[in-house]
């Protein structure tokens, strides 16, 4: 009779475990930790020489490094060529 039971609410529980992950995950990937340093680097990058600084810059520069080092760019290489990139299009 238990077993009956759990076979029937096992495909409930995996079905709120995915959604639940899957929405987890989406939320890392948007707001990470390495992504919210990033911004405040490129921030301090700009004040420091006097450039004006916009969120979408640092949105722009921030998923491109991302976007690199998931590519398996070095650190170093990912932020060249990110503000290669955004230097370019200013």
């Amino acid at each position: 009779m238990k077993f009956i039971q759990l076979t029937k609410i096992t495909p409930l529980i995996l079905l709120i475990n995915i959604i639940y992950a899957d929405n987890l995950l989406s939320e890392i990937k948007k707001d990470s930790i390495i992504k919210m340093f990033c911004k405040e680097s490129v921030k301090s990058e700009f004040k420091k020489n006097n450039f004006k600084y916009e969120e979408s810059i640092g949105e722009d520069v921030c998923n491109c490094y991302l976007k690199n080092i998931s590519k398996n760019f070095t650190h170093q290489e990912s932020i060249s060529k990110c503000k290669l990139k955004k230097f370019k299009k200013i």
